[in-house]
């Protein structure tokens, strides 16, 4: 689960994106590579500068193996 994860009901989404990525042990450009984004547009998510669209979101939450609710 994206929310709530390890407890904590109001982390940020980016903070849930990186805690994403690191629990799989992947760089943010081996993160992008899957996703087919750039390390740049993972850098952004993590920091909160942008969102990624819906699909987006579904391609993480299948690549990831976390649920979306």
């Amino acid at each position: 689960r994206m929310m709530g994860s390890g407890g904590t009901k109001h982390m940020k989404f980016g903070e849930q994106i990186k805690e994403v990525r690191k629990s799989r042990g992947l760089t943010q450009e081996q993160f992008a590579d899957q996703l087919h984004v750039t390390r740049q547009a993972v850098s952004n998510w993590e920091n909160d500068r942008n969102l990624p669209d819906i699909e987006m979101l579904i391609l993480i939450s299948t690549v990831s193996g976390v649920s979306l609710d």
